[in-house]
């Protein structure tokens, strides 16, 4: 089994949202779709479900088209379990009835057993009389995870499912979900806009751009570490961007000369710049951060614009010393306390490991 997207195109009106999407996933497999809110994840998902009907392309469950021209399936005929962000669950039935819902073809006893399963495995048995309004958030996600994989579906597809979660308890059920998913050996798509989120649940992952086309797919890490497209080195947290030209094999950007191997002189280039490639230092002190691989010995002078403290790290916005106004502003992440007035002049230094060089249009 497993769930099998092939060149599908959709729009509504005039306005593309999926431009020639394919995608397989394998029985067992978590594929995470990645994009920024509007760019047709939900919709992908909706077709996938047969709850909007399929303009372009197939879709195939198994070895059974469900979507295609004129074969449309209808979503209860789909075996596929469905999780929405805000969990839909009947408000007017107990926990128990809630599981119980989409297994109208099984037997009382049968029944019974398959709901004792579930709510077993999302730790919820002590709640099966309990009604939606008294769970907790997490309670709730558990109990929707439970409805969805009681008919024992084929497919799971998953809706931001934890974004109505706070942070720590975000992080604990994701990791429940994880584990509840791998036993089950469903095909899962899950749609998300968290990039941490998709890194920690995915198999594989896809991003799409505001243009409803795909990116790039592979390995998490993969993606990650080697993103073929610039939208998509930046999506993984907020960069610093520089446009420039290729001279002589480097680019020279306000924080320095960077390489750009096997690249002709006078291609437009953008430089992109992740947080993790700048390191500060402060006059005076050892240079324990600056690793071999940084651009200039010497590091670039800086003014700090502003340091927030984010606990384990302080978030870094500063200028290039002399700039004048208008220069635009970079930021990183300095590990530990930075302060937000140092008494010394600090320069910048980046590490060419955390930059990527894209081709640009300008």
């Amino acid at each position: 089994m497993g769930l099998y997207l092939s060149n599908i195109s959709h729009a509504f009106g005039d306005n593309e949202v999926l431009d020639n999407v394919s995608a397989d996933i394998p029985a067992g497999q978590i594929l995470c779709l990645l994009g920024p809110s509007g760019c047709g994840k939900t919709t992908l998902l909706r077709i996938a479900a047969g709850l909007e009907y399929l303009q372009e392309g197939s879709v195939r469950i198994g070895d059974n088209i469900v979507a295609a021209g004129s074969t449309q399936t209808p979503a209860e005929h789909r075996g596929v379990g469905l999780m929405f962000q805000d969990f839909a669950l009947f408000p007017h039935l107990n926990v128990r009835d809630n599981v119980a819902f989409g297994l109208t073809s099984l037997s009382e006893i049968e029944k019974n057993r398959r709901i004792q399963e579930v709510l077993a495995q999302v730790n919820m048995v002590e709640h099966a009389r309990d009604f939606p309004h008294t769970l907790s958030g997490g309670q709730q996600q558990r109990v929707a995870l439970a409805r969805a994989l009681a008919p024992k579906p084929a497919v799971m597809l998953l809706d931001e499912p934890f974004s109505g979660l706070d942070q720590n308890m975000r992080i604990q059920i994701r990791e429940e979900t994880l584990g509840i998913l791998k036993a089950s050996n469903v095909a899962t798509m899950m749609v998300t806009h968290n990039p941490e989120e998709a890194l920690f649940m995915a198999d594989r992952m896809m991003v799409m751009g505001p243009n409803g086309k795909i990116l790039q797919e592979g390995l998490p890490n993969e993606v990650y570490a080697e993103p073929a497209h610039a939208y998509v080195a930046k999506f993984f947290g907020q960069a610093n961007s520089v446009t420039g030209v290729s001279k002589g094999g480097q680019i020279e950007t306000p924080l320095g000369l960077v390489d750009v191997p096997d690249c002709e002189d006078g291609c437009n280039l953008e430089v992109v710049i992740r947080p993790a490639a700048i390191k500060l230092k402060i006059a005076g002190e050892k240079a324990k951060e600056i690793r071999a691989d940084a651009t200039g010995s010497e590091g670039v002078p800086i003014e700090i614009i502003s340091a927030r403290s984010l606990g384990r790290n302080t978030f870094v916005r500063f200028r290039i010393k002399g700039a004048g106004e208008g220069a635009e502003d970079f930021h990183c992440r300095h590990r530990g306390y930075f302060p937000e007035k140092p008494e010394t002049e600090v320069r910048a230094h980046i590490r060419q490991k955390h930059v990527f060089i894209y081709h640009s249009d300008i």
